[in-house]
């Protein structure tokens, strides 16, 4: 599909994925239409692979960032862009560090001074 048609800049091909879902904790089943733009030139396992592989990762951040650092139940609008990236440099460190996510937050919500010397990197 062409930019002309698309009126998205250098787009070349349309890409639709029908999938099944199941719900885990209910078992559901539904039927689930996405739609995407790109500019590759690519096949079609690759794109797959390229898509699949994009929500991979967003899921396994966004996951933590949720669980462990509730940011869905952030009510902070402003500044929500600036917190989401603390959040993930906060994230990053402990990876580097190799300490565990959830047991170092727990601690950092009881004495916040480790957290902050780890962010300035003493």
């Amino acid at each position: 599909m062409p930019e002309a048609v698309s009126g998205w800049r250098g787009s070349q091909m349309a890409l639709r994925m029908q999938r099944r879902v199941v719900r885990k904790n209910t078992g559901e089943l539904r039927e689930e239409t996405t739609y995407a733009l790109t500019s590759l030139q690519a096949s079609a396992r690759q794109l797959y692979a390229l898509w699949r592989g994009h929500w991979e990762v967003e899921n396994r951040l966004h996951h933590k960032r949720d669980t462990v650092l509730g940011e869905d139940a952030s009510r902070s609008r402003k500044g929500a862009v600036g917190l989401m990236y603390l959040r993930d440099v906060i994230l990053s460190l402990l990876h580097l560090k190799k300490w565990p996510v959830l047991r170092s937050v727990r601690k950092f919500s009881a004495n916040p001074y480790p957290l902050l010397k780890l962010i300035r990197g003493l």
